[in-house]
């Protein structure tokens, strides 16, 4: 597999207890399927990538603790610490209808109310209030759009029709 191949799910913060628990703040939305016994994750240290099956998996404070490799001595582990968490790009779990990966919306043509483009998606900024999304306007501006149903009108798998903030500029 190549490093396109994958997509970050979280990041190993450290160790928990004795019998070689990993500690992962997690970015995914889907911690029970991305994390369920006997999944294949990989752990990314500087320029390595090792694939490691999950053993257990439990949710604490939190973040994700998982053992890997049937391995459960913490002396084992300690070496994962500040690795990224990896999935296999093409494992994703389903959707429901009108429901979008993040790498879908990315680049997608942005068009405002009227049918006019507008820009393009740069990027989504996950925040815990609302995501955004980053729209790279036709000017070379950049704004940023709140993903709520309020601004967000439509998105297909080639577009996304929005409603762009009042901005008083006195």
């Amino acid at each position: 597999m190549t490093k396109n191949d994958y997509i970050e799910i979280g990041k190993v913060v450290n160790t928990f207890g004795i019998k070689g628990e990993l500690k992962i703040v997690s970015e995914s939305d889907f911690v029970d399927y991305r994390y369920a016994v006997g999944k294949t994750i990989f752990l990314k240290l500087r320029n390595t990538i090792k694939e490691v099956r999950v053993s257990s998996y439990r949710v604490h404070k939190g973040n994700i603790l998982i053992t890997i490799d049937k391995i459960y001595d913490i002396n084992e582990v300690e070496k994962y610490i500040g690795a990224d968490v990896l999935a296999d790009k093409l494992d994703v779990p389903p959707l429901e209808d009108g429901e979008f990966y993040i790498d879908d919306v990315v680049g997608l043509d942005v068009y405002n109310e009227t049918g006019e483009k507008i820009g393009k998606v740069v990027d989504v900024i996950l925040i815990p209030a609302n995501d955004l999304i980053e729209i790279e306007l036709l000017n070379g501006k950049k704004e940023l759009i709140p993903y709520v149903d309020e601004y967000i009108l439509e998105i297909t798998e080639d577009k996304i029709v929005v409603r762009l903030l009042e901005v008083d500029h006195d």
